[in-house]
């Protein structure tokens, strides 16, 4: 079995109500390209995405690294969770998908959460794996039904059916064509309409796939309508199902507060985050968000606030506190400030930006000793492209001098001469 349980490891980070469950060792760094930047996130997410097709256990490994130096990253989630489902046996994945049973297993939950925090970042975070993923979870159901399958048949039918979604919103969407995703999800709305079944569960899901291709194609009013009638759909459908950890109405809440943020309509993006916290008032990206609201309002205690119970919510999150530390900082609260930042280096070791800001704080507050420490610390674990690197390494080369120059020993003083 080919299962990623080391994901159950970085599952306490973005789930700790799994910290009671067994967890394995974190993946070994994979060793990427010689000439590459072994401190970029990117060079470890491009290298999980050039391994993905033919070894996705490897493309695991990549994107878990790629995700401990940028935590911030829901590109990455998204890209750990998939090549995670890719790597696994088919039947491994049959049976990830099948949504009839009431307990999810603990590994399943940790990829769940993967998907719910890249979502809970960005709810329109670009799936441009899901054809490799849709492609294996067909794979998964023949064999399911049909054990004794050869390959050749396997990639006949797999195909096949491919083919008969080539019109569909989702592989458009994969792909890069937005129109055709439109007109696809548009003919499935208008088909489902026709029938005389009642598919008015699912029709919530497309409204919101169409307000995903109309943000990310710039068109914020269109997005918004159909965000709107998806979330109307998802209240109809709560009464009757289950409700999956990462659709839940909070998080479409969350979306329509950041298309009203895009729009310059920061009343209305307010009342959506609002929305959204009286849908569950566990959800802290809602909180997180009406932080930076009320940080571009310029109240800083009232951000600080809601970042604060963001953080009660999630308070392994390296992110939010690295979040919090800005807020202090516009505050004029350096202490506090410094006391988030240590909390964020200590939840991400590999995470260079809580450094780079306690150094300047240290520099600022004439610590030398622990800004030459932190400024040492980031010079380690920054990328060669960080826009901040020049600065860190001037400031560390002037406290070096100046530490070297105060310490230097002084010549000794002439002994006087006896007295006869």
């Amino acid at each position: 079995m080919r299962s990623p349980t080391a994901l159950l490891t970085l599952s306490l980070f973005f789930a700790p109500s799994l910290a009671a469950q067994k967890v394995a060792p974190p993946p070994t760094r994979p060793r990427i390209q010689e000439l590459a930047d072994t401190n970029d996130a990117r060079a470890y997410y491009r290298y999980g995405m050039a391994m993905v097709s033919d070894k996705p256990e490897e493309s695991v490994r990549g994107f878990y690294w790629s995700l401990q130096i940028d935590p911030s990253s829901a590109e990455t989630m998204y890209a750990l969770r998939t090549s995670s489902l890719l790597a696994m046996s088919s039947g491994d994945l049959y049976d990830y998908f099948d949504w009839s049973r009431k307990k999810r297993k603990p590994e399943y939950l940790a990829i769940d959460s993967l998907l719910y925090r890249a979502y809970s970042v960005n709810p329109f975070v670009y799936r441009n794996m899901d054809v490799p993923l849709i492609r294996a979870i067909i794979e998964a159901d023949v064999i399911k039904y049909d054990p004794s399958v050869d390959r050749a048949e396997l990639g006949h039918l797999v195909l096949e059916h491919l083919g008969t979604m080539r019109k569909e919103g989702w592989l458009s969407y994969a792909e890069g064509r937005l129109a055709d995703a439109l007109a696809g999800y548009s003919k499935q709305l208008h088909d489902r309409g026709r029938s005389k079944k009642d598919h008015e569960d699912n029709d919530g899901e497309l409204h919101a796939d169409r307000a995903r291709v109309f943000y990310q194609a710039g068109n914020m009013d269109s997005a918004r309508a159909e965000l709107t009638a998806a979330i109307a759909g998802f209240r109809e459908r709560d009464k009757k199902n289950v409700v999956i950890l990462y659709e839940s109405k909070a998080m479409y809440e969350q979306a329509l507060g950041m298309i009203n943020e895009k729009a310059n309509k920061p009343d209305d993006a307010r009342e959506a985050y609002g929305q959204a916290l009286t849908e569950d008032l566990s959800y802290y990206a809602a909180h997180a968000r009406l932080a930076q609201l009320q940080l571009l309002a310029g109240d800083t205690t009232a951000a600080l606030s809601e970042m604060d119970l963001a953080l009660q919510l999630q308070p392994n999150d390296p992110v939010l506190h690295y979040a919090s530390a800005i807020i202090y900082i516009k505050a004029k609260r350096d202490a506090d400030a410094a006391s988030q930042l240590t909390k964020a280096a200590a939840a991400a070791p590999y995470y260079s930006a809580p450094h780079f800001l306690l150094a300047r704080i240290a520099d600022v507050e004439d610590d030398q000793e622990d800004a030459v420490t932190e400024y040492r610390k980031f010079i380690s674990l920054a990328a060669s492209s960080d826009v901040n690197l020049p600065t860190a390494k001037a400031r560390l080369s002037k406290l070096s001098a100046t530490a070297a120059s105060t310490t230097a020993p002084t010549a000794a003083p002439a002994t006087a001469p006896a007295k006869p």
